[in-house]
């Protein structure tokens, strides 16, 4: 499957980095100190970001299933696959910055505002720290897999085309699944496991927390359904770039 821009059909219709720094800006913790959002009002159901994760919990799983993800586990996955993985990674973080700026940039809502300007300056920290550490110096020269092309244009798409809100919807998906996904290897975790430090890099929540804690704080801009369809979008461009990395054919919404 090749996935196009949102911009190419109806909103309504929508069915990394080197061995000892496992962590993206995807995944990185983001201080928010200075940036007094506001609560959420509890409620008897579950809040607006859990019920995005929960329904999307058939892409999870395919994440987990994958070669990828399997491999990092049993500590079979070839360095090779997770050497390219990550140069691709670098890139999604390259282009996620512009849509972080495109987001800051478009905000009218001032919490959303502070917010996607916080994400900017932490991710403009890392990407630089990255592109040392991988020794790339011009990272737009790097060739996007078609996961890869097609998850960024996704998200960019929502970045330019949609209210900033939904740009913290968009990038949501990877740090939660990320962090979910170390928390399901952690318990069969081998220290002697090439790849263990993936797993324990990965296990801190914190940052998708500041996300979901945003979108929940800011439901009311949100319309619930688009939402979902644009969440989950996310949620098979990361199951996309998994199975990419290890040669498996990609998936799309009608089959899962």
């Amino acid at each position: 499957m090749t996935i196009g821009a949102l911009s190419q059909f109806n909103i309504f219709d929508i069915k990394n980095t080197d061995m000892k720094t496992a962590l993206s800006p995807r995944r990185l913790t983001h201080s928010l100190s200075s940036v007094d959002m506001p609560v959420s009002e509890p409620s008897a159901a579950p809040a607006l970001a859990a019920q995005l994760w929960n329904k999307s919990q058939d892409l999870a799983h395919a994440a987990l299933e994958s070669d990828y993800i399997q491999g990092i586990k049993n500590g079979t996955l070839d360095p090779n696959y997770y050497g390219q993985y990550s140069v691709q990674d670098v890139s999604y973080c390259y282009h996620g910055l512009d849509d972080w700026r495109t987001a800051a940039a478009r905000a009218t809502h001032p919490k959303v505002k502070a917010f996607a300007e916080v994400r900017v300056k932490s991710w403009s920290k890392y990407v630089q720290e990255t592109y040392s550490a991988w020794h790339i110096q011009d990272p737009s020269a790097v060739a996007l897999s078609a996961a890869t092309k097609a998850y960024v244009e996704v998200e960019s798409d929502v970045a330019q085309n949609f209210e900033s809100i939904y740009t913290v919807v968009i990038m949501t998906p990877c740090d939660r699944l990320w962090s979910w996904l170390a928390k399901q290897l952690e318990t069969n975790a081998v220290p002697t496991n090439l790849y263990s430090f993936w797993v324990k890099e990965n296990l801190n929540d914190s940052g998708a927390l500041h996300l979901e804690n945003t979108i929940d704080a800011n439901a009311s801009l949100l319309d619930e359904e688009k939402a979902l369809k644009i969440f989950r979008r996310a949620m098979l461009g990361e199951v996309n770039c998994f199975r990419s990395a290890c040669g498996q054919e990609p998936l799309n919404e009608s089959s899962k």
